[in-house]
């Protein structure tokens, strides 16, 4: 399931719009897969969380290719069954989902 919805990333990476649909399933399908109910419970605030980000952070000159790298590896820790190793991947892609949506903010603001 995240390797179809990393191929539809890749095939939309420089489209931030587009970006958006695959980028939230592939994060939806992970939640899924937990089978935590109490994470289940917040895909909804996880999700309003997610669609903020991209909308502050769509007129990224990088597009969105920068990431793909980052989800594959949070998809090849999460295929290999390796807990540590997907958590870690997650967290930089976390990372650099934050570090996009403060440059986004500081570009609006007018700084660099």
């Amino acid at each position: 399931e995240l390797d179809a919805i990393l191929d539809e990333m890749a095939a939309v990476a420089d489209n931030a719009e587009l970006f958006a649909e695959p980028d939230l399933a592939f994060h939806q399908a992970i939640l899924r897969m937990t089978g935590n109910e109490l994470i289940g419970s917040l895909a909804a605030v996880i999700e309003t969380a997610l669609l903020t980000s991209f909308r502050l952070s769509n007129d990224n000159p990088r597009g969105q290719r920068h990431s793909l790298p980052l989800h594959r590896d949070v998809a090849k820790k999460i295929a290999a069954r390796d807990a540590d190793g997907a958590r870690r991947a997650l967290l930089m892609l976390l990372d650099q989902a934050e570090a996009d949506v403060r440059r986004a903010i500081a570009v609006r603001r007018g700084h660099k």
